[in-house]
C-alpha cells in the first residue's frame, strides 16, 4: 500500500500523480484509478483519461501559464519564466522539449 503521510488524500491530489507514475513505472501498488487526477467521481468504472495526463506529462498546464501571465502581468512572467526566456524557450514549444526528454 502507498503510505502517503499526512498528506491529503484527495481525488486528483499530487500524491495520486507519484502513484500513477509509479503503477505505469511497473511498481505493483494496490490502488483505484478513481483516485487518480484526470477521473470522474461519477465513473463507478477504473477509467483513466489518458489526455489529460498527457498534458501534464508534456507541460501544457506550464505553457497555458505561460500565456496567461504574459497577457495578464508583463512583469510577473519575466520574473517567473527568467531561465525560459533567456533560453529563448516558449510555452509552445514546452511539449517538443519534453518529448526530446522522454
Amino acid at each position: 500500500f502507498l503510505d502517503v503521510g499526512l498528506q491529503r488524500t484527495t481525488t486528483g491530489a499530487r500524491i495520486f500523480g507519484a502513484l500513477k507514475g509509479a503503477c505505469d513505472g511497473g511498481l505493483d501498488i494496490p490502488h483505484s484509478a478513481r483516485r487518480f487526477p484526470g477521473s470522474s467521481r461519477e465513473s463507478k468504472e477504473d477509467k483513466v483519461n489518458a489526455e489529460f495526463h498527457r498534458k501534464y506529462i508534456f507541460a501544457g498546464h506550464v505553457a497555458e501559464y505561460m500565456a496567461k501571465l504574459k497577457g495578464d502581468d508583463e512583469e510577473r512572467y519575466h520574473r517567473q519564466f527568467s531561465k525560459y526566456i533567456a533560453l529563448n524557450i516558449e510555452g509552445s514549444q514546452l511539449e517538443e522539449m519534453w518529448k526530446k526528454a522522454h
